[in-house]
């Protein structure tokens, strides 16, 4: 320390000194904690350096088995060529299981008899959502369903409302003036009018009646009707469809998303197996032809378009004789 000293200037400004005199002094750190998460620095690697780290894997290899740069790329071809290959044979499989072993097994098919389906709905109106809620989320109908309310505006009709599963995806009041819910099932209708008010308390332009969609009075009309997955339950779906034309105000739309007949043999051939049995049980008759009904009854179809093999069904239309304007095609799902 005298040595350092005397290697200084004779005369030290006053705070030297004391900076001077503060460093001699032995300072006790605390200690470092264990716990305390240290943030590693990125050490730069010079361009030469990287072209030799390259060099060494290639050389050596990479992965726990040292494969190659080009062993890898190689071994993931392959890889997407296997499976793409078990997919077609599992899609191959299932079509001639569907097509020769189920289907063509079924014999003479039964055709569903259109029948009153009110006491159908009645039993099933308190287990509904339940019953059908695996099938939806399985096939992702919420997408459909919401993608059908975004059109809903000005006074709005839903036939074949059921217990209101369209209900969480309304924007009420939004471009909505008013909303009618008609069923034939007066436990449905009560089951609808319940989640509606536990849904939307403060909206008060909303009416629930209980009627078939074709003894519905004509004195208010709307500008839009839709219905979702209820033209199948209708003893003459036709009939019903030509009544809702009455129900329109000039230039008014009619919006359908059904299921139906589908787009492949093999499919319809399983649904007509079956319609009968799904008729007893949930009053529908699945293999309808929805775009011929549609057709039958003389709307004019704005776009029609389908999934799920066909088998769901999305319709815009309008009254014969009136020119809508095309809307933008700005939909998710539909255009």
């Amino acid at each position: 320390m005298s040595l350092a000293l005397r290697c200084l200037p004779r005369r030290l400004p006053p705070a030297s000194f004391c900076m001077l005199r503060y460093a001699s002094t032995k300072t006790q750190l605390p200690p470092p904690d264990p716990n305390r998460r240290r943030i590693p620095r990125k050490t730069y690697i010079p361009p030469e350096r990287q072209v030799v780290k390259k060099k060494k894997i290639q050389e050596k290899g990479i992965g726990p088995h040292n494969l190659s740069p080009e062993e890898m790329k190689r071994r993931q071809r392959k890889f997407i060529v296997v499976a793409a290959g078990v997919y077609l044979l599992f899609v191959a499989g299932a079509y001639y299981y569907l097509t020769y072993g189920v289907a063509a097994d079924a014999g003479n098919y039964e055709d569903a008899k259109p029948r009153d389906t009110r006491e159908i709905y009645d039993n099933l109106a308190e287990d509904y959502d339940s019953i059908i809620n695996r099938d939806e989320q399985f096939m992702l109908l919420s997408l459909w369903r919401k993608d059908v309310t975004k059109q809903l505006k000005g006074d709005v009709l839903e036939v074949g409302c059921g217990t209101g599963r369209n209900m969480k995806y309304l924007d009420l009041p939004g471009k909505v003036s008013s909303m009618t819910f008609v069923d034939t099932s007066a436990n449905m209708v009560a089951e609808a009018e319940k989640s509606f008010k536990k849904r939307y308390p403060k909206y008060q332009y909303a009416e629930f009646k209980v009627s078939r969609t074709e003894d519905l009075p004509t004195d208010k009309k709307f500008d839009v009707i839709y219905e979702t997955f209820g033209i199948c339950s209708y003893e003459d779906p036709v009939a019903a469809l030509k009544h809702m034309q009455e129900l329109l105000k000039p230039g008014g739309r009619i919006i359908l998303l059904e299921h139906g007949r589908g787009t492949w043999d093999f499919i319809n051939r399983i649904l007509d197996k079956n319609a009968a049995s799904r008729s007893e049980v949930f009053g529908c008759r699945w293999n309808l032809d929805i775009g011929e009904i549609v057709r039958q009854s003389g709307l004019v179809i704005d776009h029609e378009e389908r999934w799920h093999l066909g088998t769901t069904w999305t319709i815009f239309a309008h009254r014969e004789g009136e020119e809508l304007p095309v809307e933008p095609k700005k939909r998710f799902l539909i255009w």
